[in-house]
């Protein structure tokens, strides 16, 4: 072989490994260029995938909410009418009360006198809680001054007369009847408080019968439930120690009645010694009825009489919706 011969064999190996490095250069560009457009398309695909399921999580992350937000409204829609029914039916026995309030007070003075200037030996118990009840009122109203709880303070006055009618109709010889009563919205306003509250009331209405011997009984049982309950609801043991850990306690431990009762005083601005011992005071003279009753509805049916019976009924009736505005 010639030198000219070699070299141009050196120039044809030149060229065909040229030709060969260009070619494998070619074929890894169309592969590079397969595989970065496979890659493009999964990204593609993936992203469409999460742009679809987040699409659907909003979806349904709004559909949640919304149904929520229903929820919540009705909900508040119906807490607000339910506080709307029972502010209503407050307000509905206190315009009551107030409207009668100047001659509940005359009334009141004219039986106390009545009552003091009575020698018999009947009802003397009953007699002297209801002096004592008129007292605790008088140092309530003179202890008030520009109080800011005037709306108990009339309800206050309305129970010292009724406790005062009721020892009026006991001791009397001819009873009057008392006036068809008024719709004080008590059935509302223990229906705010819970159903059961309502029921009980109703039963115990029903109960009343002066010929049903049992009739006391299943009276007085549903009073004392119902002071009970609006106490527990309102003034929550625990509530309470944690307002006064020094509170007054029950044998078993829990806060007493007198300790409940201040709580929800104190919640209201009017817990004076004056306001708490009346508050107290007058649930006893309520109690202190259920000894009369039970006497009224036992043994010789109908003892006291139908009017009397139902001037009581008024008294605890005026008693449970005093309690019940100290607590709301």
């Amino acid at each position: 072989m010639t030198r000219a011969e070699y070299e141009r064999w050196i120039r044809q190996q030149q060229n065909a490994q040229r030709d060969a490095i260009r070619r494998y250069n070619q074929e890894v560009d169309r592969v590079n260029r397969a595989n970065r457009a496979l890659a493009e398309k999964h990204v593609r695909d993936y992203n469409r995938e999460v742009d679809r399921v987040n699409q659907y999580n909003r979806r349904e992350v709004d559909r949640v909410n919304q149904h929520n937000k229903r929820v919540v409204e009705n909900h508040n829609r119906r807490v607000r009418q339910n506080n709307q029914n029972a502010a209503a039916a407050v307000s509905k026995y206190n315009n009551a009360v107030r409207t009668h309030n100047a001659q509940v007070e005359r009334d009141r003075q004219r039986r106390i006198s009545a009552l003091r200037a009575i020698s018999s030996t009947s009802y003397v118990a009953l007699r002297q809680s209801t002096f004592e009840l008129s007292e605790r009122f008088d140092s309530v109203e003179r202890s008030a001054g520009t109080a800011s709880y005037a709306d108990l303070l009339a309800l206050s006055e309305r129970e010292a007369s009724n406790s005062a009618t009721v020892a009026e109709a006991l001791v009397a010889d001819d009873p009057r009847a008392p006036e068809s009563a008024q719709d004080t919205g008590i059935l509302e306003y223990l229906a705010g408080f819970s159903q059961d509250l309502c029921d009980r009331w109703r039963g115990a209405l029903f109960s009343l019968n002066p010929v049903n011997p049992d009739a006391g009984r299943h009276f007085c049982t549903s009073v004392r439930e119902i002071f009970t309950e609006i106490l527990d609801k309102w003034a929550d043991n625990n509530d309470v120690r944690e307002s006064n850990p020094s509170c007054e306690l029950t044998p078993n431990g829990t806060p007493s009645r007198r300790a409940k009762i201040r709580f929800l005083l104190n919640r209201k601005g009017a817990d004076s010694p004056e306001m708490l011992g009346f508050v107290e005071k007058d649930i006893d003279d309520i109690i202190q009825l259920f000894h009369v009753f039970n006497e009224a509805t036992h043994g010789s049916a109908g003892k006291h009489g139908f009017a009397r019976l139902q001037t009581i009924r008024q008294r605890v009736e005026g008693g449970i919706m005093f309690l019940a505005a100290v607590a709301l």
